[in-house]
């Protein structure tokens, strides 16, 4: 990765519930094994002068995440069927990923001797994968849990930034904005209330205009993720006293030249905003992965442009060669780099 000129890369912090290398297999109780490998990543990503920002929970399924929270606080079998929205209120799901997260934090590296909140290599905490709160269409669920997290975080480690992995879909407190999102509802998240919280130190958004925006053309694809950039470079400059922005996601399948195009386009963006020194800071595309990881989801890109051959079969869809999305974004990384010297 960086060899490809990555320097910032977002993992899992988290793997909660019942599960193969479970971090979290039973609620406050930790994997020692697992958590030797988050040390052994931390050193490795710092030997090839990287960092590594890293991920608390998940509002989706896998790997546990908020669902897995609200099971344990309810006394529910893991594979009962809950929804995530009452993990934000729930007092015992709250304590039980507030011990998660500071345990993390101050955790000392068995490897450099390094708590976790003094070493470099972090380069943020994030909160949560892609929170929403369907019952609650103001945002102010989220908000509030957002800001009260954030500040919880920053209680036990005052050195890193915090962001929160939100989609970016704007909500009430913008509605000159609201025409900016990918359909009518923004699924309990409103981008500027949730990052007017003084303890977000960057706001995060995700994008996805193949599947929000499902029947465009590759061409159309491009277009509205520009536009989706811009609407919240705007809302950062007008609503949030130019707080940073990352892109902390973003992709597009099936592989190939409309993938390539859409980095092409992110990259001009970002340069374009790195020489006018504005709010559009990084991008991390979803994702990356070794050739013997298989494409599950259709996202993965591969340094070799396709996955080994032994995992075809359990590649989500068609395997083909996309070398021109991996030039592309080799060609990024250097433009960002001599736009930033």
């Amino acid at each position: 990765m960086r060899a490809m000129g990555f320097t910032v890369v977002r993992i899992w912090a988290f793997n909660d519930g019942p599960g193969w290398m479970s971090l979290q297999p039973q609620a406050g109780r930790y994997s020692p094994q697992v958590l030797t490998g988050l040390d052994w990543l931390l050193t490795e990503a710092g030997k090839r002068g990287m960092q590594l920002m890293l991920t608390f929970t998940n509002y989706w399924e896998h790997y546990g995440g908020m669902q897995q929270y609200v099971r344990w606080a309810q006394g529910l079998p893991d594979n009962a069927a809950v929804s995530a929205d009452s993990f934000y209120t729930n007092a015992k799901a709250q304590e039980l990923y507030r011990n998660f997260a500071e345990t993390i934090i101050t955790r000392v590296n068995s490897i450099t001797g390094l708590l976790y909140k003094d070493d470099p290599v972090i380069h943020s905490w994030d909160l949560a994968n892609e929170p929403r709160c369907e019952r609650d269409s103001s945002g102010n669920t989220i908000a509030a849990w957002v800001n009260a997290t954030a500040a919880f975080v920053k209680s036990v480690d005052a050195r890193h930034p915090v962001t929160v992995g939100i989609e970016g879909f704007f909500g009430p407190s913008t509605p000159d904005l609201l025409a900016a999102n990918p359909y009518n509802s923004q699924d309990g998240v409103d981008f500027v209330k949730i990052n007017s919280s003084p303890h977000i130190d960057f706001a995060s958004i995700h994008m996805y205009g193949d599947q929000w925006c499902s029947g465009l053309s590759d061409k159309h694809v491009c277009k509205w993720s520009v536009d989706w950039i811009a609407a919240h470079i705007r809302a950062c400059q007008v609503y949030l006293g130019s707080k940073p922005l990352v892109l902390q996601e973003f992709g597009k399948r099936p592989a190939g030249s409309g993938r390539a195009e859409l980095f092409r386009e992110v990259g001009q963006a970002l340069q374009a905003s790195a020489i006018r020194q504005d709010v559009f800071i990084g991008a991390l595309i979803w994702m990356f992965a070794h050739e013997s990881y298989p494409d599950y989801d259709g996202y993965t890109v591969y340094a070799s442009g396709q996955p080994d051959a032994a995992v075809y079969k359990e590649c989500r869809q068609p395997v083909v060669t996309d070398m021109e999305s991996v030039k592309v974004l080799r060609e990024l990384c250097q433009q960002c780099k001599v736009a930033q010297s």
